[in-house]
């Protein structure tokens, strides 16, 4: 393809899409030219923003009528699937937003049309983007901590009340809007496959949503995973401790998507005595993530590959999710 700026298409003009927006603006190898959403006001917002887009009341509409490169999915959780499915059979590259779908099955259909497809696909989890989590991945694959043995993660947030987010028939409840993150974060750092799980999954009364899970997750080489999600926080907080027979790091929020590391190892002479670090990004992180992702996504495309999050990866975070479901419901531990 040539160094021309690919042609963006956003399904979904909620608040994810304006985000994804909001980035491209800035970013020098994307343009969005066309906005889609059944709620007219938000489409044509939404393309008003992002410098006159052309406005489509399904996606349907913008495949048939614009002329993209890519389409990115931002609606609600029970939705990406179909939208991607849509885009990927008109023979659109794809982002969607994770968690790319709401269960496995899903995920696999996903995966399936995109090979027959020949098309790039990205699974959205923007947040392997983010300085922290970059600076985490470094250290392990520059053996800091060695051999992993547990892995502690927390992924909590105040109460998802209102909204699609909060209703389980349309994907919401923090398993899926928080927890896939955390499980996307756990495998890869851990980079092995998980085997089994074992779950506890508390419901809200009101809205029937998961209120906070509690799940261990064990993995093929030996290493384990312990995970809390919550919508029961009084604020947005990631955390995480990464153990390994070589040393150890961990995570801590300083501000929001923003974290001090800390790291010792006897594999590194240079974290022979605790260190804290604390990689930061300039300006917005919401942004900065973003413009890291779409690099990746527009290499991809430009060298006829697959960028480094895939739909195989999304669909991995899903099997771990089912099974953390399917276990709080039987409370046994489920085999995947």
């Amino acid at each position: 393809m040539s160094d021309e700026r690919l042609r963006v298409g956003i399904v979904g003009c909620g608040y994810q899409g304006g985000r994804l927006v909001e980035a491209i603006g800035l970013s020098d190898s994307l343009v969005v030219v066309a906005c889609a959403d059944p709620d007219d006001a938000a489409a044509a917002q939404l393309a008003s923003t992002a410098g006159g887009a052309s406005t489509h009341a399904s996606t349907d509409d913008l495949l048939a009528n614009a002329d993209v490169d890519v389409v990115m999915v931002a609606t609600p959780h029970h939705l990406l699937a179909e939208h991607s499915l849509k885009a990927i059979r008109a023979g659109k590259h794809v982002l969607a937003e994770k968690p790319c779908a709401v269960n496995e099955a899903e995920a696999a259909a996903i995966e399936q049309a995109a090979a027959e497809a020949g098309v790039c696909y990205m699974a959205g989890y923007s947040f392997r983007y983010l300085p922290g989590w970059q600076k985490v991945n470094a250290l392990l694959a520059a053996g800091a901590v060695g051999e992993i043995v547990s892995v502690s993660g927390f992924f909590g947030m105040g109460p998802l009340s209102t909204g699609w987010m909060a209703d389980p028939a349309y994907g919401g409840g923090p398993l899926l809007y928080l927890g896939s993150h955390l499980v996307d974060q756990v495998l890869w750092y851990i980079a092995d496959e998980p085997v089994e799980v074992v779950a506890d999954v508390r419901y809200r009364a009101d809205t029937n949503a998961d209120e906070t899970a509690t799940f261990q997750i064990r993995f093929a080489r030996g290493a384990a995973a312990q995970c809390c999600v919550t919508q029961a926080a009084d604020r947005f907080r990631n955390t995480l401790a990464i153990v390994g027979r070589a040393g150890y790091v961990t995570m801590q929020p300083c501000g929001f998507l923003d974290y001090e590391i800390t790291v010792a190892s006897s594999a590194l002479p240079e974290y022979a005595e605790p260190l804290v670090l604390h990689p930061a990004a300039a300006g917005d992180p919401r942004n900065a993530k973003h413009l890291r992702q779409f690099a990746d996504l527009t290499a991809a495309i430009r060298q006829g590959c697959q960028p480094s999050v895939t739909v195989a990866d999304g669909r991995r975070v899903l099997r771990v999710l089912d099974a953390v479901v399917a276990s709080g419901r039987s409370g046994r531990p489920v085999v995947i």
